[in-house]
């Protein structure tokens, strides 16, 4: 056995410059094989273009009907190709949207007494934005009832649906149970 410490992987090896030599034997073939090929590639890319231009030039003037309605048609299909991608994009055009890719469905918030009796004051004034409907109530009695155990006493709970995008499209909001307060005489 020999000792580790003392000797590398490449000094082990004795064959390793052969292997480089190859290698560049190897790389110097490859670079006098294709450098004909690639001198006359670049010679005559501009005779080559100028000889599709001519060709191309003579076709649009025997019929242009054809060429105007090839381009209007690319033209088109262009726009609709822009309308598909900016109305499946992520963000749904609100001030403010984050156009997340994978967005909750719903979120809960739980409001205090405090909360509620700020945020009427602010809904009077026309600040406080419910999103693009509200849901009915009638319809959702075991979801309103989930809530209603949910939201603190003279509080509460609001379900937020949201949108692909994390925007609100709908919210639901039902108070809390009603706490007595006791009149001091």
């Amino acid at each position: 056995m020999f000792n580790s410490k003392n000797h590398s992987g490449c000094q082990l090896s004795r064959y390793a410059l052969i292997d480089v030599m190859i290698l560049i034997a190897v790389i110097g073939a490859c670079g006098v094989l294709l450098y004909p090929s690639v001198s006359i590639l670049v010679n005559n890319i501009a005779e080559f273009m100028r000889l599709i231009s001519s060709e191309l030039k003579e076709e649009i003037v025997e019929a242009p009907g054809v060429y105007i309605c090839l381009g209007l048609s690319l033209l088109f299909a262009g726009i609709a190709l822009c309308a598909v991608v900016v109305c499946t994009g992520r963000r749904c055009g609100k001030p403010g949207c984050r156009g997340l890719k994978k967005a909750a469905e719903f979120d809960i918030q739980l409001e205090t007494e405090d909360c509620v009796k700020n945020s009427n004051s602010r809904s009077k004034d026309g600040v406080n934005k419910k999103g693009l409907f509200e849901l009915p109530r009638d319809h959702h009695k075991e979801l309103e009832a989930e809530l209603k155990r949910m939201a603190p006493p003279n509080g509460r709970a609001v379900l937020i649906f949201r949108g692909r995008c994390g925007c609100s499209v709908g919210t639901m909001e039902v108070p809390g149970p009603k706490k007595t307060r006791k009149v001091k005489k």
